[in-house]
C-alpha cells in the first residue's frame, strides 16, 4: 500500500522506466523500420525482402531468393542510408541478408493488426507514440511465439 504522501506514477512513466531498463541502449526505435520498410525500398523489393531481425546495429533482412539477396547486396549502403535518414540516427551500422521465407506485404503497419485483420490487444491510450508502438510490437512478437508454439512449428 502506498504511503499517504506518495503520488500515483503515470503508466506513461512507469512503462518509459521500464523500457530504459530492457533497452539500455535506446535501440528500440530502430524497429520501427518494420512500419516504414516498404515506403523506403519500394514495393518490388518489399515483395521479396523483409526485416526480420535487428541486434546491436545490424539489420537481419529475410530475401525470397539468391537472385535477390546478390542483387540487394548492391543495394545495401543505400538502403542502410535510406533507413538511418529516416530513424533521425545512425542506428543501423550493417545490413544481413539471409533466405527466408516472406510474408505478404501488408498495407497496415504490423505493430496495429494481426494477419487476420483483427486489432491484437487493446492498450490503455499512452501519450508517448514510440512507448506505444513498442509494446504494440512487444504483444504482436507475443503472439506470434506462442502461435508458433502451439502450432508446433517452434523456431530453435
Amino acid at each position: 500500500m502506498r504511503a499517504p504522501n506518495e503520488r500515483a506514477s503515470k503508466v506513461v512513466d512507469v512503462l518509459g522506466d521500464v523500457l530504459k531498463r530492457v533497452d539500455p541502449e535506446q535501440q528500440m526505435p530502430a524497429y520501427s523500420i518494420w512500419n516504414f520498410w516498404s515506403a523506403e525500398v519500394g514495393d518490388l523489393i518489399a515483395r521479396r525482402a523483409q526485416p526480420s531481425g535487428f541486434r546491436n546495429g545490424i539489420l537481419f533482412v529475410n530475401v525470397a531468393t539468391q537472385s535477390w539477396m546478390q542483387e540487394l547486396q548492391f543495394m545495401k549502403e543505400t538502403i542502410r542510408e535510406r533507413l538511418n535518414t529516416r530513424l533521425g540516427a545512425e542506428r543501423v551500422r550493417d545490413i544481413f541478408f539471409v533466405s527466408g521465407s516472406i510474408d505478404a506485404p501488408t498495407r497496415t503497419a504490423p505493430h496495429e493488426r494481426r494477419p487476420s485483420g483483427r486489432a491484437l490487444v487493446s492498450l490503455p491510450p499512452i501519450a508517448d507514440a514510440a512507448v506505444a508502438a513498442a509494446f504494440t510490437r512487444v504483444v504482436e512478437a507475443r503472439a506470434q511465439r506462442l502461435a508458433r508454439s502451439r502450432g508446433g512449428t517452434r523456431k530453435k
